[in-house]
């Protein structure tokens, strides 16, 4: 958010299995960097803090032996390891310090900061998934890492015990210090959907939860600043949210301080939105 770069890489089943991308913010390409992974790991996302990129080199592999069979080709491995990559900003391979952690899976950080020698590391975390079938889902909480970069100690640490997905912070916050977060309320052993958005502020430990009701299926909270010098947490949180009875779907609008009220907008929508996983509040430019 300060420098206006976007960070990014590519995995794949043949080496090289991952690689980092660095463009500046007018959309050149600056960096493309090899990291070395020992194999297909599946690496659904990362991480950056303002001086750091964060790697997480998980035990979901690709399996050559699925794939022919016409299956989904990745899966649990209980000989693949666990590891958090952390690189400095700009750096190459050679420069990541490689740190193992209790075997997991994580899809969506919610954020990450450096708090001076100490990287600071928030997921949704899966104790395991995909071990015989794609069927097979754990429970994602919200988890946090916190990296000793002086002494190489982790110490993790769940911060809470709801079922989560799709967690994301105020935009502006992304690799700074953050104090709240939002994400679905999504616990995947009983139903692939979400009827309920969750409000998580990390200072005082309170979680705040609204509910959309029954029959009324509810997408990713993107946070939306009341304006671009707002302090963080005021704004709102736009949704997709599916209502089963009228067969249609509407963009809702919450007051993210006042986050259990009724929303402050509900706009219908001409037709159902198909479920989707991500969202994007772009400002306008005017």
């Amino acid at each position: 958010p300060v420098t206006g770069e976007m960070h990014f890489f590519g995995y794949g089943f043949a080496a090289p299995y991952l690689t980092y991308h660095r463009a500046n913010a007018t959309g050149e390409l600056v960096q493309s960097e090899v990291i070395e992974v020992p194999g297909p790991t599946m690496m659904h996302d990362f991480a950056i803090t303002e001086r750091h990129v964060i790697f997480m080199d998980l035990p979901v592999v690709f399996d050559a032996g699925r794939a022919m069979q016409g299956t989904m080709p990745y899966a649990w491995s209980d000989e693949y390891g666990a590891r958090l990559g952390i690189m400095p900003r700009g750096g190459s391979s050679a420069q990541v310090r490689w740190l193992e952690i209790e075997p997991c899976y994580v899809f969506q950080p919610l954020n990450a900061h450096a708090d001076g020698d100490v990287v600071v590391l928030d997921v949704a975390r899966y104790p395991e998934i995909w071990r015989e079938s794609p069927a097979d889902f754990g429970r994602a909480c919200l988890h946090r890492f916190r990296v000793d970069l002086a002494s190489g100690a982790i110490r993790e640490e769940q911060l809470h015990d709801l079922p989560i997905e799709f967690p994301r912070v105020d935009p502006r916050r992304e690799g700074r210090a953050h104090r709240y977060g939002y994400a679905l309320h999504l616990d995947f052993l009983t139903s692939q959907q979400a009827s309920a958005l969750l409000r998580y502020d990390l200072s005082t430990g309170e979680v705040e939860r609204h509910e959309f009701g029954p029959g009324r299926a509810v997408g990713e909270g993107v946070f939306a600043p009341a304006s671009a010098d707002a302090p963080e947490g005021e704004g709102w949180v736009l949704s997709f949210v599916y209502d089963e009875a009228r067969d249609g779907s509407a963009l809702v609008v919450l007051d993210a301080a006042s986050f259990d009220a009724p929303p402050v907008a509900t706009v219908p929508l001409p037709q159902r939105v198909p479920f989707g996983f991500h969202g994007s509040w772009i400002p306008d430019p005017a």
